[in-house]
Parts: structure tokens; sequence; C-alpha cells
């Protein structure tokens, strides 16, 4: 009976989640205001209906085409919303309350971030606003400590330095990476430092990987840039999961036992 509970639970947070992520997506994308009512097709520009909006459903309803243009819409956001209600029904029945919906939010933010980041370079502040939201909530339901987000937050600052000093006095372009800055900062108070120091570790390294093999089509210049937001939430998503599944993955982490 708990475990039907927890996955209604899931679902429904899920679906809701999936909702959030399709309209912060979408109005980034296309530059709208932050309370825009648009359903508008991209294409075409007509209204879509409000059934447009209802994650995965929506797009079935809909055959994946606009009702008045019949332009193909992509399957890329039917894919994450899809993504997103499956790990919230996972969280919620495997993990405690919660953890579930701070990972279940967490992983909502992540993908946002990746998304937008990948097709727009930028990190939108309200993505930003919800992975920090996860860090308060884990600080006031005991999950974390003042002290753990400090630390956090501290390698997360020199982490930055990295980001910014190249670009202010480099000879590429002068955009100062701040949306990385501030998700690096976000990531940290809820990581705190041992796992923050492993998350930006990897993402750095996967993108060093990318940025070489990517070499041979786009150039090996150093003034190529590479957007490092996608990595820091792929690598969030894989250590995040991992502690909210194992309470000793820190142990493991520190000693090589897994």
């Amino acid at each position: 009976m708990l475990s039907n509970t927890m996955l209604l639970f899931g679902l429904v947070i899920g679906i809701s989640f999936a909702a959030i992520l399709n309209y912060l997506i979408e109005i980034t994308s296309r530059d709208l205001p932050f309370f825009s009512k648009s359903t508008d097709c991209p294409a075409c520009e007509q209204n879509m209906g409000l059934s447009s909006q209802i994650p995965i459903i929506g797009y079935a309803l809909l055959k994946g085409k606009c009702p008045q243009c019949g332009k193909k819409r992509s399957l890329t956001i039917p894919l994450l919303e899809l993504s997103l209600i499956s790990f919230s029904v996972w969280a919620f029945v495997t993990l405690g309350l919660s953890p579930a919906f701070q990972v279940s939010l967490l992983w909502m933010g992540l993908i946002g971030v990746a998304v937008v980041d990948y097709h727009k370079w930028i990190i939108p502040n309200y993505f930003v606003l919800i992975i920090l939201f996860v860090g308060l909530i884990a600080m006031v339901s005991g999950d974390g400590s003042l002290k753990h987000a400090l630390s956090g937050m501290g390698v997360a600052v020199i982490v930055s330095l990295f980001l910014v000093i190249p670009q202010r006095f480099g000879t590429s372009s002068k955009t100062l990476a701040l949306g990385d800055v501030k998700l690096c900062l976000a990531v940290g108070l809820w990581l705190g430092w041992v796992l923050a120091i492993y998350v930006f570790f990897s993402a750095s390294l996967l993108a060093s990987f990318i940025w070489i093999i990517s070499g041979p089509t786009q150039g090996f210049s150093t003034q190529r840039r590479l957007q490092f937001g996608p990595f820091v939430a792929l690598s969030t998503m894989l250590f995040g999961i991992g502690r909210a599944v194992d309470p000793q993955f820190l142990t493991h982490l520190l000693t090589f036992r897994f």
C-alpha cells in the first residue's frame, strides 16, 4: 500500500515538474517573458491549445505535430519529460519522501541547465535558483549542514576562478562565464566539498575529452569555447544519485571501495 502511494506521489511530482521544465525551456528558447501564457507554435505562431502543454500526453494527442500548420515538433522535450517522470517515480519508490523530492527537483533543474546552455549558451537564473533551493531544503531537513554547504561553495569559488580569469584576460570573447559560476556555487552548496571536487573534476575531464575529439572538425584553437554547464549537470546527476542511493557513498569514494 505504501509502495503504491509513493508511486502515485512520484507520478504526480514527475508530471508536475515535467510541465514546469517544458514551460521554462520554451520561454527561454523563444525569449518569451517569464509569465508568458503562450502555447503558440514556433513555426506558424498559431495557438496549439493547452493540451499541447501536457507532458508526453500532449505530444501523443497531437501526434507530434502542430494542429494548425502540421509542422513536426521535436521529440527532444517529450523524451526529457519521460526521463524526468520515470526518474521521479523511481526516486519516490526507492528513496524516502524528502530525498526523493530533492533529487526529482534537482533533476529538473539540471536537465534545464544542460538543454538551455547547450542551445543558447546561457544558464537562466531560475534553473540556478531551483538547484540552490534543493541545497536549502537539504540543510533545513537535516540532510546537510551550513559547514557542509560553505565548504562546497568554497570549492566552487576556486573552480569559478579558472572559468572567469581566462575569459577576463584572454584574447577570446570577453563575456564572463557568470552563469557557470552561479551554477557551480549552487551545486557546491548542495554537494559539500568532497563531492564538489569529484563533480567539477569529472565535468572538466569530460569537457576536455569532448573538446579534443571534436577538434578535427571544429579546430584546435585555444579560443574555441565549449559549454561547461551540461558537463556539470551530468556529473552532478551521477554523483548526486549515488549519494542519494547509498548513505556510505562518500566513504566509498574516499576509500575507492564500491
